[in-house]
């Protein structure tokens, strides 16, 4: 199981905290333990598979990019899929949760990377949890000529929602990568929202809004979207909390092992892609880059708690 390798990956840690980047020096324990692919929903032109708790609350995951578009808790959807979103499979979900991989933004490859174009596959299913897997083929050894094996597991627990990423280098030469998960958070209003961690108050982060993008230090913990916003706090992880006055209580975005950078995003003002109704805070690796040599693994852990 998945959180039995997590556990072994914290073994890693330097004087009790996790790394950022967390890398193992072995390959991942959960590689041996994927048991056979479970069936999915079909009869769409994406597939997906839903998760249920006691309590009722639900999770849908597409194969798709292994993209979370919905997490249902106590009657509402924390996550949001913009009005733009094309969900016919002709590009990436443009929402809930699309993993970016092996790239974080623009660069050497595609936007954010293969990851979130490509079905993955299930190899691990229960009511409440899931296993997404994929492996390079033609189509990533083409713009990326690594072998690698990411594995993805979404499980919905009674108070939280677990994402757990682990990206091992399966080949014979070492590779790097960035990665995110690029979320999408629904809310009342953008302007309702405040955005919270200790570790933003005095944090350098890279204000992409400015052309060229410039290092900007700030000021406060307590973060207002006032406008468009692309900003990347390196070395600024743990619990984010996300409170929305038009919202019954706050939420807590943890990053508790592997992402080193929170990232704020919001394309304020432009209403085809639903500005007003989410504001993505997304777990990543995107100030510097994760290195594996043969048979090293890296794993990235964030709880989400509504």
């Amino acid at each position: 199981m998945l959180a039995s390798f997590v556990t072994a990956a914290i073994a890693f840690s330097i004087n009790g905290a996790p790394r950022a980047p967390h890398v193992g020096l072995r390959s991942s324990p959960l590689a041996m333990q994927v048991a056979a692919p479970a069936p999915v929903k079909d009869g769409s032109a994406l597939a997906s598979v839903t998760l249920k708790n006691a309590a009722g609350d639900t999770v849908t995951a597409y194969k798709f990019g292994a993209c979370v578009s919905s997490y249902v808790k106590d009657g509402t959807d924390v996550l949001m899929v913009r009005p733009d979103a094309k969900m016919d499979g002709s590009k990436p979900i443009s929402g809930g949760i699309p993993l970016c991989f092996p790239q974080f933004g623009p660069g050497a490859i595609q936007q954010h990377g293969f990851a979130r174009n490509l079905d993955w596959e299930v190899a691990e299913q229960s009511d409440s949890s899931v296993v997404f897997r994929l492996t390079e083929n033609e189509y990533t050894l083409s713009m990326w000529p690594y072998k690698f094996e990411a594995l993805y597991k979404v499980s919905l627990d009674a108070d939280k929602l677990s994402l757990e990423m682990c990206v091992t280098n399966t080949g014979d030469k070492a590779f790097d990568f960035t990665a995110a998960l690029h979320s999408y958070w629904s809310v009342s209003s953008i302007d309702n929202v405040k955005i919270s961690s200790p570790a933003f108050a005095g944090a350098t982060y890279l204000d992409k809004m400015q052309s060229p993008p410039k290092g900007v230090q700030s000021a406060t913990a307590d973060i207002k979207i006032t406008a468009e916003t692309d900003s990347v706090y390196a070395d600024v992880s743990g619990d984010v909390v996300l409170s929305d006055s038009g919202r019954k209580k706050p939420m807590t975005i943890s990053s508790s092992v592997g992402w080193s950078d929170t990232v704020l995003w919001n394309p304020y003002g432009d209403e085809g892609m639903g500005f007003d109704g989410f504001v993505c805070i997304e777990s990543a690796q995107a100030s510097s880059p994760v290195v594996l040599q043969p048979s090293e693994y890296w794993v990235g852990l964030t709880d989400v708690m509504p």
